[in-house]
């Protein structure tokens, strides 16, 4: 009866926050589309308000090139996406695909002739997401950077965890891009088969002899390659102008398997993340309407959802159901592990988190950089306490978490070792 209770109560606190059309993110103390925001990409327009001279390159190209760099994301993650998916959908062809660039705090989309948009965070209301306009740039000035509310209607779903968070489909595109929904489309995780991944996506690299959607497109009379062939394709110079592109002729697989990694995790970390404030504020509500002394102990409900919630970011962060990489596994190309292995915080005999391996499975250490990265360092206290609470006791009492048998003693012991001399907050929650 206590189990039953116990789900019974989560159940509905969860489906209680997500019926409101999906918008407790608008609720207090929130406020979502209202609030001031403060993020890397705010934190240029405010530079250029106090009269600093940015973003007035002499092209478009250029922009983007000191928007990247300014928000230290490497040129080098590009990836180009051909499937009409984008608010700039008229512009966007198997011939003009729109590149996305990423780093572990933004993401960054530009399509030839049309505007950037940009997701970074926020402290408190996570993923927050912005254009800059380069359509009505005026000569010698920089554009106008604005929130961009419209991305909602497709950034904050079922498949963003109810928050605004970040999308990586998988479609079937025509000729010209656009996908065909009646043939179904995926919502792209590193729990997916590579089969069903990167529809609509250029790839170039090795993925394995299964095959993927990638580099294709359908009708009825079969699927037609963009690419001259079935094979691994290493540069697509020889098949569009790539000139536009900074990062070249390259859509690499790596930096599309760890984009995938890691939109699943943003979106764990921003949701539990938004709907903690949310019952936090619910929870101080009833205690002032009960009397309750404000440092009485959650209730059970609260604390049911702090564990739903932090168990959540618990298997995006552990790669929990992780599509094993099979045969030969997966081949990029150096210059973008080169680039993501730069910020790697190494423990005293040179591993990290970062660590790729690419067969059976994508990293060495199965527990995401990303417990590094700005959207969980402004974790709830409460929240990533709970998560690296979880993580420790897997880690440590792996007989108690059977989903997680699939982290060795060999592997778990590195990892406890990375996180205890790289990440300050491992060492203030488990002491």
């Amino acid at each position: 009866m206590i189990i039953f209770r116990k789900f019974s109560l989560i159940s509905f606190f969860v489906s209680a926050l997500t019926a409101i059309g999906q918008e407790f993110y608008e609720e207090s103390p929130l406020y979502y589309s209202e609030a001031e925001v403060d993020t890397p990409l705010t934190r240029i327009a405010d530079r250029i308000e106090a009269g600093e001279k940015l973003l007035q390159g002499e092209d478009d190209r250029a922009i983007l090139a000191e928007v990247l760099a300014l928000l230290e994301v490497p040129v080098e993650s590009q990836t180009l996406v051909y499937s009409k998916t984008s608010a700039q959908n008229a512009r966007i062809n198997p011939w003009t695909p729109r590149a996305i660039y990423f780093s572990d705090n933004a993401y960054v989309g530009w399509v030839q002739r049309g505007s950037i948009e940009t997701i970074t965070f926020d402290p408190k209301l996570g993923a927050v997401f912005h254009l800059i306009d380069l359509d009505r740039r005026e000569e010698g000035a920089a554009p106008a950077i604005r929130r961009e509310a419209s991305c909602l209607s497709c950034h904050a779903s079922s498949q963003t965890n109810g928050a605004p968070g970040i999308l990586v489909r998988s479609v079937y595109p025509d000729e010209s891009g656009r996908p065909l929904f009646d043939w179904g489309s995926f919502h792209t995780t590193h729990r997916s088969p590579i089969v069903e991944r990167w529809g609509g996506w250029y790839v170039t690299g090795r993925a394995g002899p299964a095959g993927h959607l990638g580099n294709m497109t359908f009708s009825d009379q079969g699927r037609q390659s963009l690419v001259g062939g079935q094979g691994p394709v290493s540069n697509l110079a020889d098949h569009l102008n790539i000139e536009p592109y900074l990062g070249g002729g390259h859509s690499d697989v790596v930096a599309l398997m760890i984009l995938e990694h890691q939109v699943a995790v943003h979106n764990a970390i921003v949701s539990g993340h938004l709907a903690t404030q949310r019952f936090l504020y619910q929870n101080e509500a009833i205690r002032k309407a009960t009397g309750e002394k404000s440092d009485a102990p959650l209730s059970e409900t609260y604390q049911n959802a702090l564990q739903h919630y932090g168990d959540k970011i618990v298997r995006a962060l552990l790669f929990e159901g992780e599509f094993e990489l099979v045969d030969e596994g997966v081949e990029g190309g150096e210059a973008f592990q080169k680039a993501f292995a730069l910020p790697a915080r190494k423990n005293k005999r040179g591993r990290s988190l970062r660590d790729l391996r690419l067969y059976e499975r994508l990293f060495k250490y199965r527990c995401s950089y990303l417990i590094y990265s700005e959207p969980f360092t402004h974790l709830h206290p409460l929240l990533k306490s709970e998560v690296l609470r979880q993580i420790h006791h897997i880690l440590t009492e792996p007989d108690k978490h059977p989903d997680f048998g699939y982290l060795s003693k060999s592997e778990r012991k590195h990892i406890l070792s990375i996180l205890s001399e790289t990440l300050p907050a491992w060492a203030e929650v488990n002491s």
